[in-house]
């Protein structure tokens, strides 16, 4: 489903990411993945279907749809996660455009070695 955006972590990396990335009319539809209902519930009144587990987790970044997704932005707090879920992320969809927020700017080419498309570096507040 071209149309879809897949958000795995939703706290202010993410919404500085998707700031960035226009949604445009064919990446209308995001789903973000959080383990945390405060997140979750974020995302739900910014209008994202949500979806409760960890993005290490590979059947719940089926249950987000990633298979399925245009795009996936990976935000979480942790780069070692991160590229974790980027990992996981490729190897369920090899077509969708990843893009990762880092929090160490010495990540930022593993990240892209290792499957992002697009990384972007955070400070160490967000």
């Amino acid at each position: 489903m071209i149309g879809l955006t897949v958000v795995v972590g939703y706290g202010d990396a993410a919404l500085d990411v998707l700031r960035h990335l226009p949604l445009r009319p064919d990446h209308s539809e995001v789903v973000v993945l959080d383990p945390d209902a405060v997140a979750l519930t974020g995302a739900l009144a910014n209008g994202a279907r949500a979806t409760r587990g960890d993005g290490r987790d590979v059947c719940a970044l089926r249950q987000a749809g990633v298979q399925f997704a245009g795009r996936v932005v990976v935000a979480v707090p942790d780069d070692l996660d991160g590229l974790q879920i980027v990992l996981a992320t490729r190897s369920l969809n090899r077509t969708a455009i990843v893009v990762a927020a880092v929090r160490d700017s010495a990540n930022q080419d593993l990240f892209s070695r290792l499957g992002a498309d697009e990384v972007f570096v955070r400070s160490a507040s967000a």
